[in-house]
């Protein structure tokens, strides 16, 4: 069951991680969307635009994070569950209301996401049996 759950972890930490590769990839029709409404500031466009980079980081900072976690369990150390745990459970509640507010089905993506992340977490932060 560890193997299991340990390949499902480190899985779901790339998925994370590649994400963000995705999602900045996206910024072209944003970028689009945005020009269609020259009544926008500027500036708050530019905002947005750098608020998109910045989400596309953090998904690259919570994989990194996570495929540490990942090293660290897997040397014993189980006090480096407390982290994915914390996105996993982040990932979880913002897909949530994310799909409940835009009614969106991708954003279901978050919540398999986070789902994976906190079960297999759960089973590698269990102390091992034997």
């Amino acid at each position: 069951m560890r193997r299991l759950a340990s390949a499902v972890f480190l899985a779901t930490s790339i998925v994370i991680g590649l994400g963000a590769f995705g999602h900045g990839s996206n910024v072209g029709g944003v970028e689009a969307e945005l020009a269609k409404f020259p009544a926008l500031n500027r500036d708050t466009a530019h905002v947005l635009i750098a608020v998109w980079y910045f989400v596309s980081g953090a998904m690259v900072l919570s994989s990194l994070t996570c495929l540490w976690a990942w090293r660290a369990m897997r040397r014993g150390d189980r006090s480096a569950a407390f982290l994915p745990a914390l996105i996993g459970t982040f990932n979880v509640v913002t897909g949530v209301a994310t799909v409940s507010y835009t009614g969106i089905a991708f954003f279901w993506t978050f919540v398999i996401l986070g789902a994976l992340l906190l079960a297999s977490t759960a089973v590698l932060w269990a102390p091992p049996r034997g």
